[in-house]
């Protein structure tokens, strides 16, 4: 499955996007500084382990019309340059993560440092909302950390409105940090969308 728009494309992965995730978090690493840096300590990333499972979930047949939790981004040009991800996982009631049913939350990567500043996170997450609500979603949720200012922006120009907030409950590089969830307010994002078109 493909989306897009004028300045990105979502779409489902392809066996070249394997090195480029290996390079991100083997050689290009800048960017775990800021996506939950604390999951690096937790569990730490296997190359062989992450081309095995994605060799093994590429060759799945599966079905072409299924709800997707994520898609790949990559530029909308001539290239169409892989440049990250865009992801959702569930939530419990009180705001953590949990394997079974929840609260749709999502969350986005561009570890190419050269492709931020230039708009793609919030086209990526626009056009990954927009496709949420078509599939029947009206409940969506971000989650971050106080120190990320970098999405702070972002979350709060599409819409999201902080509804928990953790006190002390990260600590990154020494430095104690709220934990922070947000939901989306569809009037705001609607609003943002609908100025876009």
């Amino acid at each position: 499955m493909e989306l897009r728009n004028e300045k990105i494309v979502l779409r489902d992965p392809i066996e070249s996007d394997i090195d480029d995730r290996i390079r991100w978090e083997t050689a290009q690493t800048e960017w775990l500084e800021w996506d939950a840096p604390w999951e690096t300590e937790e569990k730490p990333f296997v190359p062989e382990d992450y081309r095995r499972d994605m060799k093994r979930a590429l060759s799945a047949k599966e079905d072409p019309n299924r709800f997707r939790y994520g898609f790949q981004i990559c530029t909308n040009d001539a290239s169409e340059r892989h440049i990250g991800w865009i992801n959702a996982y569930r939530i419990s009631d009180t705001y953590c993560y949990t394997h079974g049913e929840g609260k749709l939350t999502i969350g986005i990567d561009i570890p190419d440092e050269s492709s931020r500043r230039k708009g793609y996170a919030t086209e990526a997450w626009a056009l990954y909302i927009s496709y949420l609500l078509r599939q029947g979603i009206d409940d969506v949720y971000t989650q971050t950390w106080s120190g990320n200012h970098r999405v702070l922006g972002l979350i709060n120009k599409l819409g999201f409105e902080e509804c928990d907030r953790r006190t002390d409950f990260r600590r990154v590089r020494g430095t104690l940090y709220d934990g922070l969830t947000f939901r989306l307010n569809l009037e705001r994002f609607n609003h943002f969308w609908d100025s876009k078109r």
